[in-house]
């Protein structure tokens, strides 16, 4: 127990120190199968309110991701729609899921764990562990999953969360740029400046950022 818990504060000490959640996601894979008895895992996380496998240890668990989108059936999607965690003991005999448990047997997966992955205002996605023997998740490995899903779930809100300060302080930055050229422009002052940002992206359909953007490269007005 003592490793155990040596082995999580580590965890949490490397999924701090990396940048960015791709990274964050994959230092998550690695713990769960060097550390821990699992023969695949990934990570599906939302977007765009879909579910979507960013990171993978092997393509077999890809695969098996990815047919349960196609079905709409499977321990991943029931996760993360209203469970906290879901069990697949034995792919050959569980019927929750007819289309998707039989092909998943057929690639080797005998059984699987998926766990959500949210923080207390939303869900993130879902840890997925999976192995090549049935019954192979005792008690004590599911509250070890647990925990490594909290800690994965703590790292993947913090890192998305610096990156849409991140975007947030650049886009700022180009705005301000972009005001700055149409003022020395056009003899605008800066309130000026905005509005004719903002009605340019108001009547193009586009991201004010991307019009701002483009002033800032080429000191022009889209046409």
């Amino acid at each position: 127990m003592m490793n155990q818990a040596a082995d999580f504060g580590e965890l949490a000490m490397n999924l701090h120190d990396q940048s960015g959640t791709l990274a964050t996601v994959e230092g998550v894979l690695q713990f769960a199968t060097e550390v821990l008895p699992y023969d695949h895992a990934s990570v599906m996380l939302m977007r765009r309110r879909k579910p979507e496998t960013v990171a993978a240890t092997d393509e077999l668990v890809t695969k098996a991701d990815q047919l349960q989108i196609d079905f709409g059936e499977g321990p991943s999607l029931l996760a993360i729609s209203d469970h906290d965690d879901v069990l697949v003991e034995d792919t050959t005999t569980d019927s929750r899921w007819p289309e998707w448990a039989p092909i998943a047997a057929e690639y080797g997966i005998r059984s699987a764990l998926a766990i959500r992955l949210f923080t207390e205002h939303s869900t993130s996605g879902v840890l997925n562990l999976l192995s090549s023997r049935p019954f192979v998740f005792s008690d004590s490995d599911r509250e070890s999953a647990r925990l490594l899903a909290l800690h994965a779930s703590i790292a993947i809100a913090s890192s998305r969360l610096e990156t849409s300060l991140r975007e947030a302080i650049d886009s700022r930055k180009i705005v301000g740029q972009a005001v700055g050229r149409l003022m020395e422009r056009y003899g605008l002052d800066a309130v000026q400046a905005f509005v004719v940002l903002r009605r340019y992206s108001q009547d193009r359909n586009q991201r004010l950022n991307a019009v701002a953007a483009f002033v800032t490269e080429t000191g022009n007005l889209p046409d």
